[in-house]
């Protein structure tokens, strides 16, 4: 197979690539529409997956306008969806390659390479290390290194040998076998497996984790997203005037196959420390070591960044998704990411003094990966949700200490229809038309209506035992921070 179609970003690409902006025709923009269609069709169409040479040229510069032409919004949903079937298709490609090709397997390995940092890993003789073994029994000093990878200095002895079988990576028997008939296994970089296995079951040396075949494809596919997400935001600046129309019509389409999800509208606000849940406070301030970990980590890395950046509901629906431009990316960095530094420094005692590793943690829970935070590095992996009140005493308990804000209910109508006909003629009636666009409290129920206390949380007690209303209490510190806002804000309005 044409390296080309496993790795468009070779040197040999740029000769393919002098064309004028008047030579881009329908061919190029049909083949890219559909190459994307058939990685999400069940059919796939194997002209636009595997292209024969006809189609070759065609296939790499096809990607090539797409990247420019998703460029003109490096951080949209769009240009990570094409990001991520394309990764697909350059690793279903190498997949096959490998299959198919298997005699031409050191040079498809050096392929690999350009992208991913690999070393396959092979027993070369095991009947050598039979014999060592056997040796060691009856006492014969001998050589104990199998195996030596100079290019990453790592010895492989009888003791790695022994603890790889253990975990059921290799299985050497008494009898000879022939070591061709071995599951492949290769090491890669540990970091470039984040999510992709388990490491309390994997084996890691000198920062390499072994993996087999199919994980070491799914990192492929990984390290071929960033690549292209990178590549599109590295062009971003150059193609940012240009007016060209097949581009916009390749966004409108590249949009529309992408699905039904819409992006989420950011407006970002700044922090408001004045409203605050007890348990962010506290995590601010900094909490001992039985608590450090998930207290700064997670719950606090996702509670500042949502709340700066995104400061809404809708972050919680599958219908909508958030995709942040550079500005934004910079704020997370800038503004949010020290926050968090600083609360971590404050622990008892300092969890990144204690636990260094822990700062990549904290990036790799704002979507980072296991990185250091940069534009180009956003989007590695999952920016993490706020968690529930339920999640946070679980995981961190000392932080739970609920405050008459966190335990106050909120009354919301269930039954919508019984709205429609509503005069406010009886103390329920004018209670249930305050309820009518949201859910209130208590306190603003009464301050609405005019109502006595009394005659209010009798009406709510029916209201809910019929079914027409649901009261609810505040289950995520989030949602805390939000309505306690929307409290202030409207407490601000009345008085001006």
């Amino acid at each position: 197979m044409n390296p080309l179609l496993i790795n468009p970003f070779r040197e040999e690409a740029k000769e393919l690539l002098d064309i004028s902006f008047e030579d881009l025709s329908k061919d190029i923009f049909e083949f890219g529409i559909k190459k994307l269609q058939s990685s999400l069709n069940e059919t796939k169409i194997r002209k636009y997956l595997y292209p024969t040479e006809s189609d070759e040229i065609i296939d790499v510069v096809s990607f090539f306008i797409y990247c420019q032409a998703l460029s003109k919004r490096p951080f949209s949903s769009e240009a990570r969806f094409f990001a991520t079937q394309s990764s697909k298709i350059y690793k279903a490609r190498l997949e096959e390659s490998l299959i198919l090709e298997k005699d031409n397997k050191d040079q498809l390995i050096n392929y690999i390479k350009e992208i991913l940092q690999v070393i396959p890993f092979q027993i070369l003789d095991l009947r050598k290390i039979l014999e060592y073994r056997l040796n060691k029994m009856k006492g014969i000093p001998q050589e104990e290194v199998f195996l030596y990878y100079e290019e990453i200095d790592i010895k492989i002895n009888d003791e790695i040998i022994r603890d790889l079988e253990k975990l059921d990576f290799i299985k050497i028997s008494g009898e000879s076998q022939n070591p061709k008939l071995l599951p492949d296994y290769y090491f890669i970089k540990w970091t470039d497996a984040e999510t992709l296995v388990q490491y309390t079951d994997s084996y890691i040396i000198k920062g390499y984790i072994l993996v087999d075949k199919a994980t070491l494809l799914q990192a492929y596919r990984k390290k071929m997203e960033q690549k292209i997400l990178s590549y599109i935001k590295k062009i971003s600046e150059k193609t940012k005037d240009l007016k060209i129309p097949l581009y916009d019509e390749i966004f409108k389409e590249v949009s529309k196959i992408s699905g039904t999800l819409s992006e989420i509208e950011i407006q970002s606000e700044e922090l408001n420390p004045e409203v605050y849940p007890p348990c962010v406070i506290k995590a601010l301030s900094g909490v001992g070591a039985g608590d450090r970990n998930y207290a700064i980590t997670l719950f606090l890395s996702s509670f500042l960044s949502y709340s700066r950046l995104i400061p809404s509901t809708k972050i919680f629906s599958k219908d909508e998704k958030p995709s942040l431009n550079e500005k934004e990316i910079n704020i997370l960095i800038n503004e949010v990411v020290p926050l968090i530094i600083s609360a971590a420094n404050k622990c008892n005692p300092p969890l990144l003094v204690d636990q260094p590793q822990e700062e990549l943690n904290i990036y790799y829970h704002l979507g980072f990966g296991l990185s250091y935070p940069t534009l180009d590095n956003f989007g590695r992996s999952k920016w993490y949700l706020p968690p529930s009140c339920a999640k946070v005493k679980e995981n961190a308990p000392s932080l739970c200490e609920p405050d008459s804000f966190c335990k106050m209910y909120f009354y919301e109508v269930t039954n919508k229809d019984i709205l429609q006909n509503l005069k406010g003629s009886t103390s329920g009636e004018k209670i249930l038309l305050v309820l009518k666009d949201r859910m209130k409290p208590i306190s603003e129920i009464i301050e609405k209506t005019g109502l006595p206390e009394d005659e209010v949380k009798k009406q709510l007690l029916a209201f809910i035992k019929n079914k027409t209303l649901t009261a609810r209490r505040i289950n995520n510190p989030f949602m805390y921070y939000l309505r306690k806002k929307r409290a202030l804000k409207r407490k601000a309005d009345i008085i001006r």
